[in-house]
């Protein structure tokens, strides 16, 4: 029979962690514990945001247009990263959609019902004040948008705000 190694006194999970989650774990409620805001003694920056032809163009104008008018309204700016947020709120909300479409449609209209989960599954919850540009993570800042449309738009964001200052002031600019 194979010799085993003693147990350890120490409980899984304790002393036995190093030294670097401790840190990164006191930062991370440290930025959660005091909310980033917009600091209007730093520059503004303009964030540009390529119109591509993959996208769904209302979704993606819509957005952007509602972006523009935060922007404009001098609401945006680079939120603190990782931003804090609840998971359950985005899926929360698609599910309550899918169940919609089902309290609605079915079993009357099974065609209708399949079509409609179809067209939902391509689709994701977006936050339309980017969560990275301060907007609130809030059922009420909800709407669905083409997937890779989603994904793509806060990319491009991310990619020209991840080493600015965090409360530095955004414009954005849509580039066709």
């Amino acid at each position: 029979m194979p010799s085993r190694a003693p147990k350890s006194s120490k409980r899984r999970g304790d002393e036995g962690k190093p030294k670097g989650g401790k840190i990164v774990r006191a930062a991370v409620q440290k930025a959660a514990a005091k909310p980033v805001v917009r600091n209007n003694d730093l520059p503004e920056v303009t964030i540009k945001v390529q119109r591509k032809s993959t996208y769904a163009r209302a979704q993606f104008d819509r957005k952007m247009n509602a972006l523009k008018k935060l922007s404009d309204e001098g609401k945006l700016f680079k939120q603190a990263n990782p931003v804090a947020r609840d998971r359950t709120i985005t899926d929360g909300y698609k599910d309550r959609i899918r169940q919609k479409i089902f309290d609605k449609y079915w079993p009357h209209d099974k065609k209708m019902t399949a079509s409609l989960v179809k067209r939902l599954s391509k689709q994701q919850p977006d936050h339309v004040w980017e969560l990275q540009l301060g907007g609130p993570d809030d059922v009420s800042n909800l709407k669905l948008l083409h997937g890779t449309t989603n994904e793509d738009v806060g990319r491009q964001i991310w990619q020209q705000i991840r080493k600015l200052p965090d409360g530095t002031p955004i414009r954005i600019e849509v580039v066709d």
